[in-house]
């Protein structure tokens, strides 16, 4: 019988040393598979990271240029608002100028204006007064017509309107603001905001 025990104690040590080498070899595997599982795994945590940062990086991006915009139209608001002050004092100003410069205002713009049609000129209520013939004469001669004064007054504070037949020449401060504006606005911004 021993010799059965020695073959049996011989075949069940083959057995364990064969499943001890598949157990030896299923770990190797499975350490191969977790190693490769774990690079993996660091792969995809590296390219999550790295496509997170460039949400980020692109919200950030869009953060700063939303920003900026919202800045630039602030700026930009605050410098229309700027010059709208400035034109409104300059045309306080002139409504404040002395009798003989607001004359003078309504001296140059009926010599540039008139074509040498005779021509009816309507002054404001303040100015009526300071028109005298004298001055009527002197439009006269400049423009080589006859330039007489409306009996009517004009509903603006500042400047005149000259009729000539069909055409009128509005030389109302608001007109002259409103055609002169967008270059009175260019100046005032290039004299207020030119970098130096």
């Amino acid at each position: 019988m021993a010799g059965i025990d020695s073959i049996i104690d011989r075949i069940l040590k083959d057995a364990r040393d064969a499943a001890d080498a598949r157990v030896a070899r299923a770990e190797q595997d499975a350490e191969k598979l977790i190693a490769k599982k774990k690079d993996q795994a660091k792969e995809e945590e590296a390219k999550m990271l790295s496509d997170a940062q460039a949400v980020i990086d692109a919200q950030a991006k869009q953060n700063r240029a939303t920003q900026n915009t919202k800045s630039q139209r602030r700026l930009l608001s605050e410098r229309v608002a700027l010059i709208d002050e400035i034109v409104e004092e300059a045309k306080k100003r002139i409504r404040a100028l002395p009798k003989e410069e607001r004359l003078a205002m309504i001296r140059d713009f009926v010599v540039a204006s008139s074509e040498g049609d005779d021509g009816s000129l309507i002054v404001s209520a303040q100015d009526k007064a300071d028109i005298t013939d004298s001055f009527l004469s002197e439009l006269s001669e400049k423009t080589n017509s006859k330039i007489t004064l409306s009996d009517k007054t004009g509903d603006f504070d500042t400047g005149c309107i000259l009729i000539c037949g069909e055409c009128e020449y509005n030389g109302t401060l608001e007109a002259r603001v409103s055609d002169l504006e967008s270059d009175v606005r260019d100046a005032v911004n290039q004299v207020l905001f030119a970098k130096k």
